[in-house]
């Protein structure tokens, strides 16, 4: 089964292929251009040196958010033509189960953190991969707070995401990952999304949305006039 995964979620983005669970290629930017102008070209780049054609692709899986409302919207749109055009599906991960999973090794517990700027996040915890706590929006030090009640006190805790590379000043008294290193990978969120539809999970080009887990600017200006 070849599985394609597609991040949109932050300025990072990226695309991975994988044959079951096995990596055949990704690709990863962190550059300053829409993700409009590169999600297809690296896509058809890498299905080229893969070897493979659209045609063969089983599976899609797309991070749905939260994240930038644009590029989610891009990358989702992009998964939903995909999955219709080619009668295939989709599961959807967000961005922070995303991180869940790639970071699932940790001995400990894996905060999530995606920067919704002024010091706010979206955060989440994990350990092993599976949700410790649900999803959440709020300030950093509603993060922190969390942290020093929890139940898991004396266990480590390492802060993953942007946001934990943007704040990483606040939580400096906690472990957090390098930059280079904090990136959400394509390929983690390929092999989630696999392993999930192997579990019964699917969506199909109708279903597959974005999860946003907060009202755009527009939405607040347009209900403050109200």
């Amino acid at each position: 089964m070849y599985v394609l995964g597609i991040d949109t979620s932050t300025m990072t983005g990226g695309v991975a292929l994988l044959k079951d669970d096995e990596l055949v290629g990704e690709s990863v930017l962190n550059i300053r251009t829409t993700h409009s102008e590169r999600l297809l070209p690296a896509l058809e780049t890498l299905l080229a040196d893969g070897g493979i054609e659209a045609q063969e692709l089983d599976l899609l899986s797309v991070v749905t958010g939260p994240g930038s409302f644009t590029g989610l919207r891009i990358g989702v749109a992009t998964a939903k033509g995909l999955s219709y055009a080619l009668g295939i599906p989709g599961v959807g991960v967000t961005t922070l189960e995303g991180y869940g999973w790639q970071f699932s090794y940790f001995p400990g517990t894996v905060l999530a953190l995606v920067d919704a700027r002024r010091e706010h996040v979206f955060w989440q915890a994990f350990q092993e991969g599976v949700a410790v706590k649900g999803p959440s929006y709020g300030s950093l030090q509603d993060v922190l707070t969390w942290c020093r009640s929890s139940q898991r006190i004396g266990e480590p805790f390492l802060f993953v995401g942007d946001g934990a590379v943007n704040y990483s000043e606040q939580i400096r008294a906690s472990r957090a990952v390098p930059a280079a290193q904090s990136l959400l990978r394509p390929s983690a969120v390929a092999h989630l999304g696999y392993t999930r539809f192997l579990a019964g999970e699917q969506s199909d080009a109708f279903t597959l949305n974005p999860t946003y887990m907060r009202q755009t600017e527009a939405e607040r200006r347009w209900q403050g006039q109200m």
